[in-house]
């Protein structure tokens, strides 16, 4: 019976060296525990930067780099420091950088790079196409080749961009899963690309709404509506109408809320649009 008793301690004695180990090894290499239970990236903190900066360029929780970071006040984090941004992708991923030059124009900028103009005003929060100056670095996004038509056949004017933002009616920071466009009472809203109607109707928050469903594992959300036009289990083409605007929901005027979605998670629709 000793025998049996004392051999688990041995194992435990064991396998208690291997953790302290690994876990030496990982602090050696400047690795953290976050690191190895999900993907991301690492980041140097810059001067002007907030967690909530930071949060809001790679798309993820602001309570979730607190957390695998172990930051328990804001205050705590200088220039120079070495965050993980837990779910992160590398910036590249998105686009790149250009440096401008001079006699550059934004429409010279986005012909050369076969982007619309107004996808450049909006990614780099311009006023106007003609806010530019020399060495000025503006962001490139990348287009993804998804064909997924804008919305609404109507001059789009942003009103909300994706990610988080002070809810305008709730009055606290949340993400913002979509972007809003500016659309009078009544605009019709068309298919951005063919597929399935699996869910339309009422639902809290977005007010009226028609959920499509793509090739692809794509789906596109449409809220904020005053009259839908389709049926669940319908079938629709792209360019289709499928509802007029309105200001249904949660909602502070007349507007759309569109929203892509990719294997059952939001994706920033200025990705895949095209919005010339």
């Amino acid at each position: 019976m000793c025998q049996y008793q004392t051999q688990p301690l041995k194992d435990s004695s064991a396998l208690s060296i291997v953790i302290a180990v690994v876990f030496v090894s990982l602090v050696a290499t400047g690795q953290s525990i976050a690191s190895v239970k999900t993907s991301g990236i690492w980041y140097h903190v810059r001067k002007g930067d907030t967690v909530w900066d930071i949060a809001r360029k790679y798309k993820v929780s602001h309570n979730s780099i607190l957390k695998a970071n172990r930051i328990q006040s804001e205050k705590r984090i200088h220039i120079g420091k070495k965050l993980f941004i837990p779910g992160a992708f590398p910036e590249h991923k998105y686009g790149t950088w250009y440096r401008v030059k001079h006699g550059d124009t934004l429409s010279r900028i986005a012909v050369n790079h076969g982007i619309p103009v107004s996808n450049l005003v909006w990614r780099n929060r311009l006023k106007s196409a003609d806010q530019l100056q020399a060495n000025q670095k503006i962001f490139i996004p990348n287009l993804h080749p998804s064909s997924f038509a804008p919305p609404m056949r109507i001059k789009l004017v942003l009103t909300s961009d994706y990610g988080y933002r002070r809810h305008p009616t709730l009055k606290k920071r949340m993400f913002h899963y979509g972007l809003d466009f500016r659309a009078r009472k009544g605009t019709r809203v068309y298919a951005s690309k063919s597929g399935k109607i699996v869910r339309s109707g009422w639902r809290s928050g977005y007010g009226n709404y028609v959920l499509i469903k793509h090739v692809g594992g794509f789906e596109t959300l449409y809220g904020h509506l005053y009259i839908i036009r389709v049926k669940n289990e319908q079938y629709v083409k792209k360019g289709q109408v499928i509802a007029l605007s309105g200001n249904t929901g949660r909602s502070t005027g007349p507007h759309l809320h569109f929203e892509i979605r990719k294997n059952g998670k939001n994706v920033n629709p200025i990705h895949y649009l095209n919005l010339r």
